[in-house]
């Protein structure tokens, strides 16, 4: 009893090394991040190491994130900065606590319009009607103001916690754009100014550019449609942002809420840089899926279907979540952007499960192999006010449980894939431990026929994953091996597995 009592403890303290020296070396990575650029169907960082983002989106709005950093007042001012910087700082301390499970590499910024419109001006009932998807009040100097002031203190902040950002301009598009219209110059003079400024330049490899966020029904000058809408809308905004200096990668956004992308097969953007690629969005009920039709062959063709530069280009989905319905809210519910009726679900756009719909997109995920994604909302990843309250990082959707759905909802799958994911891009440890003399079977580790210097043998070997749970055998990945030998002492390693 006492030999496997100390057998375990020292199992126990090399795990805790383990993590100790994972904690140091992601530390270490976080406050250099290393450049990333497109290369082929791929994001490769500077190093040459493919890699493909997981992470959430957020906005520095007030009522979107809970009223939890200030309740309401009329406006926003410089003396509301201070208050949102350090509540989105523990956002971004919370998503990226790898103690705790959390591996979000990526934060998507929306730059709201209530900072940059004007409050003075006085809109139509037309245009109030249009939410987000108005520019009247948009003001530059305010733009500018809060530019220096929030947004790149934001991204700042983000890539100080280990996270590479992208950003998307303030608000939505209207539902019909055209080349040449009001839109299109808004584009244009906002990513200009952004563009243009120093640290967004010199942090280029580290901050993305989201051109815009769901255009719906893009159009010629005159109002027709035609198979160039789409390249003779946004090309020119690609080109205004390469005139002013940046060289990071920018995402090119669809038609169809960013689901359409089949006319720039035919009329690609270029580049000067050729770094850049496409966002895309998915939801429930888009390309033929849902939980009533969660066919996992169906969803990866109709998806390269509608992106067919999936297989040549890495796609970044800047928005997806789902939750299974509420049983509670049965009679309520609304219509999606396709006006498809949405049952009404625990919390987040779309309504699915994870044993249906949400595997089978993480079958598409998993079958290109270069698709990224971002939550819509980081209260679907993690549960915001747990962490607020008492620093604990857990997935979103704890209300789920009163119903048994817990795990059907996005934040619990969400939390392990992105550990799965970035474990298979990011494995720690080393590969080969077996540096004093040990010899190594077929398994890689030794058998017992291996024979130490004091000329005894492995008795037995026992196999324990990084969390210290005993496995039968390892499959692919880092383990804990631990060998009985026969003169009764105990050699304890971490092996990689290929």
């Amino acid at each position: 009893m006492k030999f496997w009592l100390s057998l375990t403890l020292a199992l126990v303290a090399l795990v805790g090394k383990a993590s100790g020296e994972e904690k140091s070396t992601l530390q270490a990575e976080g406050e250099a991040l290393p450049a990333l650029h497109v290369e082929g169907k791929n994001l490769v960082d500077a190093n040459g190491k493919t890699v493909v983002l997981h992470g959430v989106m957020d906005t520095p709005n007030r009522y979107f994130n809970g009223w939890r950093w200030q309740q309401w007042k009329p406006n926003y001012s410089e003396e509301d900065i201070q208050p949102c910087l350090a509540y989105f700082s523990k956002l971004f301390s919370a998503i990226t606590d790898k103690e705790q499970g959390a591996y979000c590499t990526v934060f998507r910024l929306h730059m709201d319009p209530c900072w940059t419109n004007d409050p003075n001006v006085q809109l139509t009932d037309e245009e109030k009607n249009m939410g987000e998807a108005c520019i009247t009040a948009f003001n530059m100097a305010r733009y500018r103001t809060y530019l220096q002031e929030l947004y790149i203190p934001l991204v700042k902040d983000a890539i100080a916690h280990g996270l590479y950002v992208i950003v998307r301009p303030p608000g939505v598009c209207p539902g019909d754009i055209s080349v040449g219209d009001k839109y299109q110059r808004y584009l244009k003079a906002v990513w200009k100014a952004f563009a243009a400024d120093e640290y967004i330049q010199q942090n280029a490899g580290l901050i993305s550019i989201e051109l815009a966020n769901e255009p719906v029904r893009v159009h010629l000058s005159d109002g027709s449609d035609s198979e160039t809408a789409l390249h003779d809308f946004f090309q020119p905004v690609v080109d205004v942002i390469r005139q002013a200096g940046f060289k990071g990668i920018v995402w090119v956004p669809g038609a169809g809420y960013q689901s359409q992308y089949q006319n720039y097969a035919k009329h690609p953007i270029t580049d000067s840089e050729n770094n850049f690629s496409y966002a895309v969005h998915v939801y429930s009920g888009w390309y033929g899926a849902s939980d009533k039709s969660c066919d996992h062959d169906a969803f990866i063709k109709q998806f390269q279907a509608q992106v067919p530069m999936v297989t040549s280009k890495p796609i970044m989905v800047t928005e997806i979540d789902w939750s299974p319905e509420d049983p509670d809210k049965a009679s309520e519910g609304h219509y999606n952007e396709w006006g498809q009726w949405t049952q009404p679900n625990l919390g987040s756009w779309a309504t699915a499960s994870t044993s249906k719909w949400g595997l089978a997109w993480k079958a598409v995920h998993d079958h290109f192999g270069n698709i990224g994604m971002t939550l819509t909302h980081p209260q679907e990843y993690y549960d915001i006010d747990e962490y607020l309250k008492s620093g604990k990082v857990q997935p979103g959707f704890q209300n789920a449980k009163a119903h048994g759905l817990f795990e059907e909802c996005c934040g619990e799958a969400c939390m392990k894939w992105y550990k799965e994911w970035y474990l298979q891009q990011n494995p720690t440890g080393i590969e080969s431990v077996w540096s004093d003399g040990v010899g190594k079977g077929n398994d890689g580790v030794g058998n017992g026929n291996d024979a130490f210097g004091n000329g005894a043998k492995v008795s037995h070997t026992y196999y324990y994953n990084m969390q210290g749970q005993q496995l039968f055998q390892p499959l692919k990945g880092f383990y804990i091996v631990k060998q009985v030998l026969t003169d009764g002492k105990v050699r304890s390693r971490k092996v990689c597995y290929k």
